[in-house]
């Protein structure tokens, strides 16, 4: 287990995360200000789970949290910054529950890199997950909100994929690790066109799956 929680100390998943800042860095950061940020991302969440992004807006989210439109844009003062946030929000719950999920046996920054891309692949896989993905691709093309949430949200993934990199392979360049936490990144999303719910299976893509896994680990591990 000591292996285990040392693993976690190179994530942020044990620092508590602030919602809803504005842009100097203040309206989330009292107690009370995080705690309705946050409660007002739940709410967001649970619309985007229930009726898909297209259904968020400020006006939908105030009523879905009985409060006015203006006490939402008090947090959150535009629908692209509450989208950003949403991002974050949803990939600190995902962190979250990665780390919980973490087998006492990936006690090394290797098993714990190849964990994860097993884990990444199984989320993908997910109808809840595969759909949200896919659903903010598409709107990307034309809502500027969402088009924000895809960035911040693959960004947050790329950096979560360099800091377990840089952990299992200390030598490997920054910019070579940079280059490579990207290319993975669009590997794991990619495979979604492939495998996961509703798609057509192919014998000759029997094997696909632990064939990505070899690949991409060994990005990770050689120089």
């Amino acid at each position: 287990m000591a292996n285990k929680t040392a693993t976690r100390s190179i994530n942020s998943f044990d620092s508590p995360a602030v919602y809803g800042a504005d842009s100097a860095g203040h309206r989330g950061n009292t107690e009370k200000g995080s705690s309705t940020a946050t409660a007002i991302l739940e709410q967001t969440k649970n619309i985007l789970s229930e009726q898909g992004l297209a259904a968020i807006s400020i006006r939908s989210v105030a009523e879905r949290c009985r409060l006015s439109p203006g006490n939402v844009t008090y947090y959150f003062r535009t629908k692209e910054i509450l989208f950003s946030e949403l991002a974050k929000f949803l990939f600190d719950r995902w962190n979250r529950r990665f780390y919980q999920k973490l087998p006492d046996f990936a006690g090394s920054p290797i098993d714990t890199f190849v964990f994860s891309i097993e884990y990444m692949i199984e989320e993908n896989k997910r109808p809840k997950s595969s759909n949200m993905l896919l659903e903010m691709w598409a709107m990307s093309n034309h809502s500027p909100a969402v088009k924000m949430m895809m960035d911040v949200f693959y960004g947050q993934m790329r950096a979560w994929i360099e800091r377990l990199m840089q952990a299992a392979n200390p030598a490997q360049s920054k910019p070579t690790r940079q280059l490579r936490a990207a290319l993975i990144t669009a590997q794991l999303e990619g495979l979604m066109v492939l495998i996961g719910p509703n798609r057509v299976d192919h014998a000759e893509l029997w094997g696909l799956e632990k064939e990505a896994i070899r690949q991409m680990t060994h990005l990770a591990l050689s120089d």
